[in-house]
Formats: structure tokens, sequence, C-alpha cells
């Protein structure tokens, strides 16, 4: 990219993301915000949703392969970053408009539009119900879901979360949050805690060490049920995700949303 003062205009669709630095990618987000505002602030619509995910729909959209790995968001709302790299940055002028760009996330406007998600709390349903036929098929392609605190107030999201994690199928789920919850966890010890935690050859040791424990005659199991209970014990005291592990979710988080070094380098060790 040669000129990286106006990167907005180079980027076609999200392979042109890839060829970016990090910190090109930082300068992208700018001036999607601006293309945002200035269209929004003309023709009406949702600022919020939109601003607060635009470093994450770069991150998901620069480490997963799109369109082959599928996204679920769950608002169409949060959907105008996603919009604007996805081949439709020239139309943006024509959201809600009549004949033009639909509000919300559309199949048959975009295949970069895995789920039509208007409004809410459909995301995590979705995302599963492509995950398992996605192995019914026998493919390998990745999916998320991306949902807000707000749309954690919807039924749906917790049958799913239950299904999800009774399946136990190959499924990541990004909870939005907008600070909405009765505390953060934040600091330097969740993020190191999280980098061990995500880290192939930690993960890789863990699943070897298991296998060794177990099979001890007699004591195995017993000994390796002691180390999950010091295990829990320690995420409970750093992490806020002990209600998603007891669903069968491995939590990793929070994750500053607005770090785009931060989430790329996340996704890159789940993925």
């Amino acid at each position: 990219m040669s000129n990286p003062t106006n990167l907005l205009s180079q980027i076609k669709d999200p392979a042109d993301l890839r060829r970016l630095s990090v910190e090109e990618l930082a300068i992208l987000a700018g001036e999607i915000r601006e293309r945002i505002i200035n269209t929004i602030s003309q023709i009406g619509g949702h600022f919020g949703a939109s601003m607060g995910v635009v470093e994450l729909t770069l991150a998901l959209h620069y480490v997963l392969d799109t369109p082959r790995d599928q996204i679920v968001w769950d608002v169409g709302h949060q959907a105008y970053a996603h919009k604007i790299i996805t081949g439709r940055n020239n139309r943006f002028e024509t959201i809600r408009q009549k004949g033009g760009l639909c509000g919300f996330l559309r199949r048959d406007e975009s295949p970069y539009d895995a789920f039509g998600a208007g409004h809410a709390s459909t995301s995590i349903s979705a995302a599963l119900g492509i995950a398992k036929a996605r192995d019914i098929q026998g493919e390998d392609f990745k999916v998320t879901a991306v949902i807000g605190d707000g749309s954690m107030s919807g039924g749906l999201a917790y049958e799913a979360l239950n299904n999800a994690g009774y399946l136990g199928t190959d499924l990541l789920v990004i909870l939005n949050d907008n600070e909405m919850s009765i505390s953060k966890n934040v600091g330097a010890i969740s993020r190191y805690f999280n980098r061990i935690i995500t880290d192939h050859f930690y993960n890789q040791a863990k699943e070897d060490i298991e296998y060794m424990i177990r099979r001890i005659p007699h004591v195995g199991q017993r000994i390796l049920d002691l180390t999950h209970r010091v295990e829990a014990g320690a995420k409970g005291l750093i992490l806020p995700g002990k209600f998603f592990e007891n669903l069968g979710f491995r939590y990793l988080g929070p994750v500053d949303g607005h770090d785009l070094e931060m989430l790329t380098t996340t996704l890159h060790r789940i993925k």
C-alpha cells in the first residue's frame, strides 16, 4: 500500500487488509470512523454499535479467511464497518435508503454476510447451526459469533450457549462488553494470564501432562481433578468468565477491543 494516509480507498475486500501492518490498520480504523460519521450524520442511522467495533471488525477480517471463515454479527447496527471493508464502501451513502444497502446484514447482498441479523440475541444460535453443518459436511472453516452485552439479555442467547457447550463443536463467541456489566477486570495480570492460556505450547503441554497423569494407576484421575480445581480457582481470581466455563466454553478475556495489536495476537492464537 503506497499511500498510508488514504488507505480506505484502497480496500476493496478483506484480502487487501491482510497486506497492511497492524500500525496501518490503526490508521484505517480512523478513516472508517470518519466515513461512518460523515455519512450517518447526513442520512441517519446508528452510530454507537458500529463505532464500538471498528477495530474488532478489522481484526476479525485480518486474521480470519473471510468469507470462507464466517462471522455472524448479532445486531445489524454493528455491521457498518463490516460493510465498508467488504466491497460496499462506494455505496455506503445508500445505506437504509430505497434501493440502497440494507441497514442490517443481508445474505443476498454480500457473501461476507453469513447470517441476516437484524436485532438481536440470535448470533450464537445461528453460528452454532453453521458450525454443526460444517462438521456434518466434513469441512474445517472457522465460525465466529459476535454478541453484545445488551443482546445477552435475550433468552435465545443462553439456549444457544447451553446447546453449544453440550455439543462441544469448534465455535468462537466474542462478547462485546460495553461496560454495562457489574464490574470489569483489567490490568497486567489479566493480560499475562490470557497470553499464557492462549499459547499453543501451553495448551499442548497441558494436554500431554493430563494424558500422563490420567494413566497413573488408582490415583491418576483424582490428581487430575485436583489440578483442574486449582486451575479453576486461579481463573476465578483473575477472570470474570466462570459462568461461561461452566457452560463448556474456554473463557479468554477481557481483551481491549480497541487495541489492534492485542486483538490480532489473541485471535491468531485462538485460531
